[in-house]
């Protein structure tokens, strides 16, 4: 099986939506994170929220990186974690996003047997 990892740089300008830039000196520094779905089926729901966590911890991390880098505040955390979702998001071939949409869709259900 081949090995899949997604690289995300994020940006200053990406996380600056909907921020006015007037009065910046500096844009923060981009920060560049990996995130691996190595052993995931995007096709099945377990796989797709173990998928969808790592990318949330990896855009807390990234976002809140950021953020100590820029005491200035000129980005939101909300826009910055939009940002890094919306870049790994982009890295999938269109079949896993396809397959990761279908099983957010997906309810999962738990048979009992006696």
């Amino acid at each position: 099986m081949r090995e899949f990892i997604i690289s995300l740089t994020i940006a200053s300008a990406l996380a600056l939506t909907a921020v006015p830039t007037q009065g910046l000196t500096q844009a923060p520094a981009a920060s560049t994170a990996r995130i691996s779905f190595v052993g995931l089926n995007l096709a099945t729901p377990a796989d797709a929220a173990k998928f969808a966590a790592r990318v949330n911890a990896t855009a807390e991390d990234v976002c809140h990186d950021m953020a100590r880098g820029n005491p200035n505040g000129a980005f939101t955390m909300a826009g910055c974690k939009r940002a890094v979702r919306q870049q790994a998001m982009s890295q999938l071939s269109k079949d896993q996003r396809q397959s990761l949409r279908i099983a957010s869709r997906a309810n999962t259900v738990a048979l009992a047997s006696r």
